[in-house]
């Protein structure tokens, strides 16, 4: 499924005006000039000395294309970049039009006996793509490509794929060869989750390393721009069966300092689910790429925080000593608990963040929307640094963005909430919580001795609570919870052994009522 990324967007776009493909000469003068990471930086460092250049706007036709519109587009295979070629990997480009407004530039770097490499261009040219009708390629301007894509096969397939993508604003998303496409990372966010207008920085031009015969990864160098920022950045993707591994270094320099810099930042959907029901019109059990925010704050310190919807956007935060890993989870991965063969979410990547070295102190930020469908991202995770970056003074960032299945795999001795349940009731009863725990940490412990139960709540009253044990050895921890105030409770709970913690903390922000939303008719269906 195409996935709209930009939240705040539709206005800017219908007012997009008709201009031909205007390109800067001097900009692509530049852009030649960029061998390697380092002459990236130092271009970084010399456009954040003057103001950002404005985006070309789309030409009226491109504009005015609707989702059915854009999708007719497709890029040819064969007309791929390396293609043919016995490299194990090529490229190709996205066409512009419909939400699609952004231009990039791309590159390929050659390389050389001595080290160095030869900068060519990757030309946009209308022959590379197939328009499907009503389509009149006659009438389409020619007007610059909107992102790239790396295509490839993965270890063990012969079958070439699409495996890395960048595609609006500085998006990005990969998977491994088990998953589908799902939640997605950002270069940097910019005043997210605050009154005033989100920024969103922008990748410009990518430069790729042209690979070897024997290659197992690939470099792509990308520049991101903004008002506020200008930064260098190096992907190197390793694709894999089970888990695609791309670590990100990034150089950024400030033109003026935002309110909220966001590191690291990813985003993914969540509609319904665990704790809410879907609409009447849609009889499938859950809608989301993730299911939970996962974050690890030491050598087994996990926290899970399960997915929610208020009825207003929401933003909180958790303070972090050290910040050895964070992401967003697609933890449960039975079909029938999505029965949606279209969209397989049961195959749907959880996306995790592990930095080169734990960072100490700063908060993990998270953001839920009330999304209106499925085809919007409506949630955000990312590290927000103890202190501001200065002006004229660059940010350095080192870290690993990992997509695979399931929770990551140094996350298998302590248990982990697999599931919860909310039942409210009447208006106004208090709201009972079911959670189940499930692992090998709990299952040797007797039923006659059950877990300690270590609770903290915000807002509300937990007026009882107990765990028992399942015939599957999970243990099954049920509270009964009361709001105190207009406002969703907080909740926190784990399981301890004696001193010692024998489960992932487990946290929710619970609504004190049922979330009022009205699902748009058209994005609804029954399986």
């Amino acid at each position: 499924m195409f996935r709209i990324f930009r939240l705040i967007w539709i206005a800017s776009f219908l007012l997009a005006g008709s201009v031909a493909d205007a390109e800067d000469p001097q900009t692509i003068s530049q852009y030649t000039d960029v061998h390697d990471f380092d002459d990236l930086i130092m271009l970084a460092e010399s456009a954040a000395k003057n103001p950002v250049a404005p985006t070309p706007e789309l030409p009226e036709l491109l504009a005015s294309w609707q989702y059915d519109d854009y999708i007719k587009t497709s890029y040819k295979s064969d007309r791929a970049t390396w293609f043919n070629q016995g490299l194990p990997f090529w490229l190709e480009t996205f066409h512009r039009g419909f939400v699609q407004v952004d231009l990039v530039d791309v590159f390929t770097l050659s390389p050389l006996a001595d080290g160095d490499a030869v900068c060519q261009r990757v030309k946009f040219s209308k022959d590379d793509f197939t328009y499907a009708a009503p389509l009149d390629p006659a009438t389409i301007p020619s007007a610059g490509h909107a992102g790239l894509k790396v295509v490839g096969q993965f270890p063990g397939r012969s079958d070439a794929e699409e495996m890395l993508s960048f595609l609006g604003s500085s998006y990005f998303r990969s998977r491994s060869a088990d998953c589908v496409y799902g939640a997605s990372a950002r270069g940097l966010a910019i005043n997210i989750g605050m009154k005033a207008t989100e920024e969103f920085p922008d990748f410009r031009a990518f430069w790729v390393r042209m690979p070897t015969r024997d290659s197992k990864d690939v470099t792509v160098l990308a520049h991101l721009d903004s008002p506020s920022v200008s930064g260098a950045y190096e992907f190197r993707l390793t694709p894999g069966d089970r888990s695609t591994e791309i670590h990100v270094d990034a150089k950024l320099f400030f033109r003026d300092v935002p309110d909220k810099v966001a590191l690291a930042p990813l985003t993914s959907m969540w509609i319904w689910g665990d704790g809410l029901a879907g609409p009447p019109k849609d009889a499938r059990p859950s809608v989301h790429d993730s299911d939970g925010l996962l974050i690890q704050s030491g050598i087994q310190q996990w926290s899970w925080r399960a997915f929610a919807r208020q009825d207003y956007p929401s933003v909180t935060s958790t303070e972090v000593e050290a910040v050895h890993g964070f992401g967003l989870i697609q933890r449960n991965r039975a079909f029938y608990h999505y029965d949606d063969h279209n969209a397989r979410y049961d195959k749907r990547p959880s996306v995790w963040v592990t930095p080169d070295s734990p960072w100490t102190s700063g908060r993990i930020g998270l953001l839920e929307l009330p999304g209106a469908h499925e085809g919007v991202d409506n949630l955000a995770a990312y590290w927000l640094p103890p202190s501001l970056p200065e002006s004229g003074e660059p940010l350095s960032i080192g870290y690993t963005v990992e997509f695979f299945a399931g929770d990551p795999p140094a996350h298998n001795l302590l248990a982990r909430a697999t599931n919860f349940a909310v039942d409210r009731g009447q208006q106004g009863d208090p709201i009972e919580i079911e959670v189940r725990f499930a692992g090998m940490s709990l299952r040797t412990l007797p039923e006659s001795v059950p877990p300690r139960i270590q609770a903290d709540v915000l807002r509300g009253q937990v007026t009882a609570q107990k765990v028992t044990r399942t015939e599957t050895g999970d243990w099954l921890l049920t509270a009964t919870v009361i709001p105190a105030e207009d406002a969703p409770v907080e909740l926190a709970w784990q399981l301890f052994s004696g001193d010692d913690a024998v489960s992932e903390e487990f946290r929710y922000l619970l609504p004190p009522s049922e979330p009022e939303f009205v699902y748009p008719a058209v994005y609804t269906r029954q399986e």
